[in-house]
């Protein structure tokens, strides 16, 4: 399974990361920098919620990390689509 995500506020945040610490199979948040370079961290990572919820509190495109927030996917290769339902960008 494979969807774009976007978190828009810490408790958006929170409430994605609690959801897929509920998974036993990993999880993994994939995106691109700003020039276009691919990179990816587990989603179940206290450091992904730190640089997620910076993003989200600052309320910028761009953080320190310089992530593309529109090219945020979230894989696993369970179906967790009920889980993260309300993050997903259709």
């Amino acid at each position: 399974m494979r969807v774009r995500i976007e978190l828009t506020n810490i408790d958006d945040v929170k409430k994605f990361h609690e959801a897929v610490c509920k998974v036993k199979e990993d999880v993994r948040v994939k995106g691109k920098d700003e020039n276009g370079m691919p990179w990816e961290m587990s989603a179940k990572s206290l450091l992904c919620s730190l640089i997620l919820s910076q993003r989200a509190q600052e309320g910028r495109e761009h953080t320190a990390h310089d992530v593309d927030w529109n090219t945020i996917w979230c894989e696993c290769e369970t179906d967790i689509y009920s889980l993260i339902q309300d993050f997903v960008v259709l």
